[in-house]
C-alpha cells in the first residue's frame, strides 16, 4: 500500500482521521507502574535471604529470685517502729539522729498531760525563766530534786523547756513530744505574816540577835531570791515521814548542809526538821517552795523547828 493510500485509510472514507481510545495518555504510565512493581519485588526475593540472622535469638536469664534468704528478722525494723499501725497504736516519734522533728519544731507543739513517773511538787517562777527552779520526785527512785529550765531529768526527759506556776513543760526523751506535770489546785500555803518589825543594824547579811533570833536586809533577801537555784544547791531536804504516821508528812529534814551557806548562817543544822511557817504546816514540798515565793513584801517569819528531838521557834525580822 503506498503512502498515500495509508494516510488515506487512517483517515476513513471521508478523509477525517479515525478518533483515538480515551486516556491512551495514561497507558505509558501504568506499564511503567506494572514494570517497576515487578522489578522491586523480584529484588526484595532476591536480598532477603541475605537479610536474615543465622544465628538464633539470644534467650533471656530466668528472673533472680531477690527475696530469697531474708527472714522475719529483717523487717524487725518495721515491725517495731509499727509504721503500718497494726496495734492501733501511734508508732514513737523519730528521735534526732533518725531524723525526727528538731527541739523547736517540738517546742510548737501542744503539751499533753505526762505518764512518766515524776512528780512535782513545787516551782519558784523568776521573771528571768532561766532562774526559774521546780522540784521534782522521781518516783523510781524516790527523790526530790530541784530542776532548772534546759536540764534533763535522768533517762526520762530530754530538757525542761518551761517552768511554770504549778505546771513544768519537758520534751520526752523517748518519744521526744512535748508533755508536762503539775501541781493540784488544791494545794495552797496561806501565810499570815506578823507587821511587828524591831529595828536592828549590821553589816551582815544576817544578823544573829539571839540563839534563834534573826534579822535580815530586804536587799539581802531579794538577792537570795533573784538566784534560787543557787541557793537552793547548797543544801539537801527531804520529806519527814515519822513512824507510824501511816505514810503522812510532817516537815522537811536538812539532809546536808553547805558551809557557809546561807542556810548556816540562818542557824540551821543537819538533821533540823523544818515543821510549820507562821503556824502553818508545811506537810508538802509544794508547801514549802509556795513559802519561798511569799517572802517578797513580807516582814517577819516563824519557823517552827524540830532539833534533837524538842521543838523550837526561829524568828526572821526582815528590814528595809
Amino acid at each position: 500500500m503506498s503512502r498515500l493510500n495509508f494516510v488515506k485509510h487512517l483517515k476513513g472514507p471521508s478523509g477525517k482521521s479515525a478518533a483515538r481510545p480515551p486516556f491512551e495518555g495514561v497507558y505509558a504510565y501504568l506499564l511503567s507502574a506494572l514494570v517497576g512493581y515487578g522489578v522491586a519485588d523480584y529484588a526484595v526475593l532476591t536480598v532477603r535471604p541475605s537479610m536474615l540472622s543465622k544465628s538464633a535469638p539470644a534467650v533471656a536469664p530466668p528472673p533472680s529470685d531477690r527475696w530469697a534468704g531474708t527472714s522475719s528478722k529483717d523487717y524487725s525494723a518495721i515491725s517495731n517502729r509499727n509504721i503500718f499501725n497494726s496495734t492501733g497504736e501511734d508508732p514513737p516519734a523519730l528521735s534526732a539522729a533518725e531524723g525526727g522533728k528538731d527541739s523547736e519544731m517540738i517546742e510548737d507543739q501542744e503539751a499533753v498531760l505526762s505518764k512518766l513517773p515524776l512528780s512535782l511538787e513545787g516551782t519558784i517562777v523568776h521573771v528571768n525563766p532561766k532562774k526559774s527552779v521546780a522540784t521534782i520526785v522521781v518516783k523510781n527512785s524516790n527523790e526530790s530534786k530541784p530542776f532548772r529550765v534546759g536540764e534533763p531529768i535522768e533517762n526520762l526527759v530530754e530538757r525542761i523547756t518551761k517552768i511554770e506556776r504549778r505546771k513544768v513543760t519537758f520534751i520526752n526523751q523517748n518519744s521526744r513530744r512535748l508533755e508536762y506535770i503539775e501541781i493540784p489546785l488544791d494545794e495552797k500555803l496561806t501565810l499570815s505574816f506578823k507587821n511587828t518589825a524591831p529595828q536592828a543594824s549590821g553589816s551582815e547579811e544576817v544578823v544573829k540577835r539571839g540563839e534563834f533570833d534573826f534579822q535580815l536586809k530586804r536587799s539581802d533577801v531579794n538577792k537570795y531570791l533573784s538566784d534560787l537555784s543557787s541557793v537552793l544547791g547548797q543544801a539537801r531536804m527531804q520529806p519527814n515521814v515519822p513512824p507510824g504516821s501511816g505514810g503522812g508528812v510532817e516537815g522537811f529534814k536538812f539532809t546536808a548542809i553547805q558551809p557557809g551557806s546561807v542556810y548556816e548562817k540562818l542557824g540551821f543544822k543537819v538533821q533540823d526538821i523544818i515543821k510549820s511557817v507562821n503556824g502553818e504546816p508545811v506537810n508538802s514540798p509544794t508547801k514549802a517552795m509556795e513559802m519561798y515565793n511569799s517572802l517578797k513584801g513580807q516582814n517577819d517569819l516563824e519557823l517552827e523547828v524540830e532539833r534533837n528531838g524538842r521543838t523550837e521557834k526561829f524568828n526572821y525580822n526582815i528590814t528595809e
